[in-house]
């Protein structure tokens, strides 16, 4: 029987896991870069690839050692727990988590506080073929008690609550701050206003809407937290540099899956 050649066997494998494979060579990007780790899963919340330092952060010698294991099997299990929420719901609404503050294990084994991105990976029609996920040590906010877990609280409402109507003073008073400290420990942790992390939050999840279904410019404003068509279309085209409608004209001329984030540009 004739054996088949590299490029045959290159081509039989499915697109799905062709994809995943290119989301993983990415990790290669993050190896030698202190404090990010970075994770593709399959869509079972399996680990497919990562870099250097999540086996560092978790003790292990080889890759295989975790390759194939979920995060309920990998992690602390108050650790766990988390992650495995997020996964649930990203793998619900097929929408990227941004900006996400995370407890996490540093590579001394010391726990301390994350910047956490997690992206779906979907295919051209749209169906989950796992998950993107990167995160960036804050080691001075850890270590100068910026962060608490009342203000981690506050901060998931803003990145996977953002349809809901969200009052600045209602999340200090949550997060027990007075306005003031809310706003200074969220620019020192972000760069930006609570107004303009809710707003960013808002955009990158019309952005993943538009590029995922049919649903009209009006559904979409409401599914993230807008009540007002124009107020939509204005503050996207602020951030992202065209209206919402040339945005989804530009998504249809892309023929490969999508996975990275549309960055917002701030006005100076």
């Amino acid at each position: 029987m004739k054996e088949a050649t590299a490029e045959e066997s290159e081509s039989a494998v499915s697109p799905d896991r062709q994809a995943l494979h290119v989301a993983a060579q990415t990790a290669m990007l993050f190896d030698g870069m202190p404090g990010f780790a970075y994770v593709v899963k399959d869509a079972a919340g399996r680990y497919v690839a990562f870099n250097q330092s999540i086996l560092q952060r978790v003790k292990a010698r080889w890759p295989d050692d975790i390759r194939g294991l979920t995060a309920a099997q990998i992690w602390p299990e108050a650790l766990a727990q988390r992650y495995v929420a997020q996964d649930r719901w990203l793998l619900a609404r097929r929408l990227p988590i941004i900006d996400q503050i995370d407890p996490i294990l540093y590579n001394h084994g010391e726990t301390g506080w994350c910047k956490t991105c997690k992206y779906p990976l979907l295919d051209r029609d749209g169906q989950m073929l796992g998950i993107l996920c990167l995160s960036h040590d804050l080691p001075d906010a850890s270590r100068h008690g910026l962060i608490t877990h009342q203000l981690a609280g506050v901060l998931d409402r803003i990145s996977m609550h953002f349809d809901e109507k969200l009052q600045i003073a209602d999340l200090a008073s949550q997060a027990g701050l007075g306005l003031e400290q809310f706003a200074l420990r969220v620019r020192k942790i972000f760069g930006i206003s609570p107004a303009e992390l809710i707003l960013r939050n808002r955009i990158r999840s019309a952005c993943a809407l538009l590029r995922r279904g049919d649903d009209t410019l009006s559904d979409i404003a409401q599914q993230c937290g807008f009540y007002d068509h124009s107020q939509f279309s204005r503050q996207f085209r602020r951030m992202i540099g065209v209206n919402p409608s040339h945005y989804r004209k530009w998504l249809q001329t892309q023929s490969e899956p999508t996975w990275v984030s549309w960055e917002p540009r701030w006005p100076n």
